[in-house]
């Protein structure tokens, strides 16, 4: 899960940004302010939410399930300013415009942006092992012995029974090498390479629609917070009712549960290989059983998944323990893992849920447009990553970044990227681009608590014919929706990811308004939240 709006302005760490390519086609942008009042109808009616904001929210009436009319309310972003000249979510919000206001800053003898941001201490999150020491690893060892990572079959025992241990005959435990980042080497003289752990879920391969069956990889990464192999223990509350009416979240590692989301996390990558897909997932930098001494660079994120395609085509920094419990490296490692299957060809999907859906962004963008490392001196500029068989993001939770925030904050992420060398939140680039992905899968909950659906609506309008949005009435994780709203996403996910794989039409259903498309959500309510009924 993503840091609260106060915290994106102190830990927002500059990384790699992408060449601006400019905004998706048509007279009028998406981001213009008149594009954005005729998309974002004025709301027309109040309702109450409940886990975690316990507030009353705008909303819109839309006609209920039984034909009466109900509020379904949501996160408020303003429009982009009435008179404004232009795409305003791309052009005031680019990295370029940050730059431009940390040196207005500069010049001001008062400012304090930089002295804000030093004796910056980046998170890091390492709850795996904490319940149960099966599992426990020193994230920063070189020659780890890959034995003592929990392996999808772990989770067949009680009281987790999770269907994820039904992937073991095909799991491998897999490691990456990747460079040290750059707060990394520059802060604190830290030179060694990082070390990304997770699995590699083999499939049988994607049905296309005439039964024939094409091998296709997805590569996954969680919110923040979410640690691959952490247990959840399904009788554990994600919440508890207060004695004011509102609800309180209980906080892990307690009782029987590391991280309270892994398992439906684990269930989202199950539910992708018994569709066909292969799957790689990995801690993100920073997160459990990964190394790294930063959990918040989200373009260096953004950046692993692109070198770990790479990796699996080359077999460079690679360890993989297998199902016979051999560990084998390089090339041998990924010709075992993924067999027959090309990682230069084989149809790729990359995606992720909250900070990993900025990591997806970032990664989305590098592929396809020129990119420049931003949190490095000089701001070195390189060439489209390039890979043609990356097929399309799958994006869950879904957070657009700077350019549906304060702008304010954008001398923030200018400052941390000048003193402290990292990124936390995307600047626009990744927007402005969004029109050339070949193809985009979008989730949100409605009343997300960190960013409001308008950003998400302005990229799937962005995207166009490119893309389905999925909207769910309930909060920001992916996990936190209620049981029948977490599978209705993923469905939808995993039925887009099939027809983005095999080269079937992707788009779903086309929604003119952010009202059309908050009405079109599902009428299952997050369970603490009772609809509010229209007269």
């Amino acid at each position: 899960m993503p840091m609260k709006r106060a915290l994106i302005a102190v830990t927002t760490t500059a990384v790699l940004v992408l060449a601006l390519v400019g905004p998706a086609r048509g007279s009028r942008p998406p981001g213009t302010p008149a594009s954005e009042r005729a998309a974002v109808p004025a709301t027309d009616c109040t309702a109450h939410v409940g886990y975690h904001q316990d507030t009353d929210l705008p909303g819109y009436a839309v006609p209920g399930a039984d034909g009466s009319r109900v509020c379904v309310p949501f996160t408020w972003i303003d429009w982009a300013p009435a008179g404004y000249r232009g795409d305003y979510r791309v052009r005031e919000f680019s990295f370029a415009a940050a730059e431009r206001r940390l040196d207005a800053c500069k010049a001001d003898p008062a400012c304090t942006a930089l002295s804000d941001v030093a004796g910056y201490q980046p998170d890091e999150f390492r709850s795996t092992g904490e319940i149960v020491s099966f599992g426990k690893v020193d994230p920063y060892a070189s020659g780890l012995d890959l034995t003592r990572i929990r392996r999808p079959g772990f989770f067949a025992r009680a009281p987790y029974g999770e269907r994820i241990a039904g992937a073991e005959p095909g799991a491998w435990t897999v490691e990456f090498t990747v460079p040290a980042e750059p707060y990394e080497v520059i802060n604190r003289g830290i030179t060694a390479p990082v070390r990304l752990r997770g699995w590699y879920l083999r499939g049988e391969g994607v049905r296309d629609g005439s039964g024939r069956r094409t091998r296709a990889l997805a590569v996954l990464l969680g919110g923040r917070t979410i640690e691959t192999t952490a247990v959840q223990d399904p009788a554990d509350p994600l919440y508890q009712p207060t004695a004011a009416g509102g609800h309180a979240g209980v906080a892990y590692p307690s009782h029987g549960t590391e991280k309270w989301g892994a398992r439906q996390w684990r269930e989202y990558l199950d539910a992708l290989r018994r569709a066909g897909f292969d799957v790689l997932t990995v801690d993100k930098r920073g997160h459990g059983i990964s190394g790294g001494h930063s959990a918040d660079n989200t373009l260096q994120q953004g950046l692993d998944m692109l070198r770990m395609v790479d990796a699996l085509a080359d077999g460079e920094g690679v360890r993989a323990l297998g199902p016979d419990r051999v560990t084998r490296a390089g090339r041998d490692a990924v010709r075992r893992m993924t067999g027959p299957a090309d990682a230069r060809t084989m149809p790729i999907l990359l995606g992720g849920a909250s900070q990993g859906a900025y990591a997806t962004q970032w990664a989305m963008d590098a592929n396809l447009h020129r990119w420049c490392a931003l949190d490095t001196p000089g701001r070195p500029c390189s060439p489209p990553w390039g890979h043609r068989n990356i097929r399309g993001a799958l994006l869950l939770s879904t957070l657009w970044g700077m350019p549906f925030g304060d702008p304010g904050d954008l001398v923030y992420t200018a400052a941390h990227a000048e003193v402290n060398h990292s990124i936390y939140t995307p600047t626009s680039e990744p927007l402005a681009g969004i029109g050339d992905w070949p193809a985009v899968f979008i989730g949100k909950g409605i009343w997300d608590e960190y960013e409001g659906p308008l950003g998400t609506f302005s990229a799937y309008q962005r995207a166009a014919a490119r893309a389905e949005l999925v909207l769910v009435r309930g909060p920001h994780s992916e996990n936190e929706h209620g049981t029948a709203n977490v599978a209705v996403m993923r469905d939808h996910l995993v039925r887009f990811a099939v027809r983005a794989a095999t080269g079937a039409r992707v788009a779903g259903p086309r929604y003119s308004t952010l009202r059309d498309a908050i009405a079109a959500s599902p009428p299952t309510w997050e369970p603490s939240t009772t609809p509010t009924p229209v007269g």
